[in-house]
């Protein structure tokens, strides 16, 4: 029996595993592993990235014209003495940078330099200290030159590695007059990893590298955290380099081959909005989001074995607790066949023990024997019933008997008691009573007690010739229905 219930189980338990198995492989393998979706996905957040950093541009640009027009910005390029209008630059870009933090919209980008510069490129004053003065920042920046000489604002990517500057600027010219340009006023944000890896957060949340196209190579400048080792390394490599160049002249995304990391999709997004370097935005995502739907499936095929050996451990257990007992009785009734007509079963078990019962009263007709039904101590193994109540009744008729030994009190409260009220007194009475003796009184009824109590006022009646009620008393342990006669 056993085995059988262990193959049915385990039966089972392999159908709906499998089918498990398989309609989950089915169901998530064109999610996690489907190549067009996870394309269209890495080309929406390349897009989103992209315009995140055309926005924060776009966003610094218009705070920068309002900032310029201000009295106290035009009045620095005013002053004569060289020392004079650098101070007073220094002093501005900080009241400038200061203003930029506690504005709402640019705050997370964190600006890092404020620089004045004049009608010719030429550094005034920056932010923070007395650096940069009288440097020539148009020369190191022709983005910044072309953007004076046409008096007009913009940003561009600043890429420097002699200056060790790498951000992102904007910038806005400053005019005492329509078409007389005094200069401009610079505002830089860092250009790092972290600036990556927020702007990866605000969008899509997948992987992103920012680089600088050169004439052979990919220069990577900065990349969001998340970026593997695999994907940072792969910049070097000419598919990669040449990719970006294509993105750059064509101003247009463009998919990286797979032979640049064949586990990732890789796309490249020209920067726009920013003038300077040739910049590529690089996005990447894993081809699929686990790396197989075989292993993300696998502890569910663990799961089945172990079912399996539970199913193993649990039909040897059942099967023994159901088979041992059938083994008993069957080697037992082939024993009685064989001339032991005294051997009766004694087997204690939850959903065999009716039938060994049924067994042995079976046996015991038919040979013929009386069926024990005592318990292990020689007590009946019946109940009491309520004949057993009737019998132990204890009855006190001395009261009637001799004239005058009622109490008047008690015969006139018994008299004027109406017969429910009496009947229920005394039962709850004796039933107090008997409890406090510690006899049982289980199989006390209230119908076969009234029943009995009017039985033996009526006998009671008929001897003495006048109405009686009963009074419980405790006497010597015993419970007495003292009898007392009515007027």
């Amino acid at each position: 029996m056993r085995w059988k219930i262990i193959v049915v189980n385990a039966g089972i338990l392999v159908i709906v595993g499998l089918l498990t198995y398989t309609l989950l492989y089915t169901s998530l393998r064109d999610v996690l592993a489907n190549p067009a979706e996870r394309k269209r996905g890495l080309e929406r957040g390349l897009r989103a990235a992209t315009a995140e950093l055309a926005l924060d541009a776009v966003r610094l640009e218009r705070w920068l014209e309002r900032q310029v027009r201000s009295e106290s910005v035009r009045n620095v390029f005013d002053l004569g003495l060289k020392n004079t209008r650098a101070d007073a630059a220094t002093a501005e870009a900080n009241r400038l940078r200061d203003a930029a933090v506690a504005e709402p919209a640019l705050a997370r980008l964190g600006p890092t330099l404020v620089l004045f510069v004049d009608e010719h490129g030429i550094s005034i004053g920056r932010n923070g200290s007395g650096l940069m003065r009288g440097e020539n920042i148009a020369e190191a920046y022709p983005s910044l030159a072309r953007a004076l000489s046409e008096a007009r604002g913009g940003s561009a990517v600043w890429i420097n590695r002699e200056r060790q500057e790498q951000m992102l600027v904007s910038y806005a010219p400053v005019f005492r007059e329509p078409g007389r340009v005094l200069g401009a006023v610079i505002v830089g944000t860092a250009l790092s990893d972290e600036r990556l890896t927020r702007t990866s957060e605000l969008m899509s949340g997948q992987m992103l590298m920012f680089g600088v196209v050169g004439d052979k190579v990919l220069d990577l400048v900065a990349s969001s955290n998340n970026a593997s080792s695999t994907l940072v390394s792969a910049v070097s490599r000419d598919a990669l380099a040449r990719a970006a160049r294509n993105a750059t002249g064509s101003g247009s995304m463009v998919h990286a081959d797979a032979s640049v990391a064949p586990d990732y999709l890789i796309a490249v997004a020209p920067i726009t909005g920013y003038t300077g370097a040739s910049a590529v935005l690089i996005g990447a995502v894993p081809l699929g989001i686990v790396g197989s739907v075989t292993d993300l499936l696998r502890p569910i095929l663990g799961a089945i074995a172990l079912g399996l050996v539970l199913v193993v451990a649990g039909g040897i257990l059942l099967g023994n607790y159901i088979s041992e007992p059938i083994s008993e009785l069957e080697d037992g009734l082939l024993a009685i066949i064989n001339g032991n007509s005294g051997l009766r079963f004694q087997i204690e078990h939850d959903e065999l023990g009716g039938l060994v019962f049924r067994i042995n009263s079976l046996l015991n007709a038919l040979m013929g024997v009386q069926e024990d039904t005592t318990d292990d101590q020689g007590r009946p193994s019946q109940g009491p019933q309520a004949h057993d109540f009737q019998e132990a009744l204890s009855v006190d008729e001395s009261a009637v008997s001799v004239s005058g030994k009622a109490d008047p009190e008690t015969v006139a409260a018994l008299a004027a008691e109406a017969p429910e009220a009496y009947y229920e007194r005394l039962f709850r009475e004796y039933i107090a009573a008997k409890r406090r003796l510690g006899d049982p009184v289980d199989h006390i009824t209230r119908e076969s007690f009234r029943e009995r109590i009017r039985e033996s006022e009526e006998q009671m009646a008929a001897r003495h010739g006048r109405p009686v009620r009963f009074q419980v008393e405790l006497r010597n342990e015993s419970v007495i229905l003292s009898a007392v006669p009515l007027p």
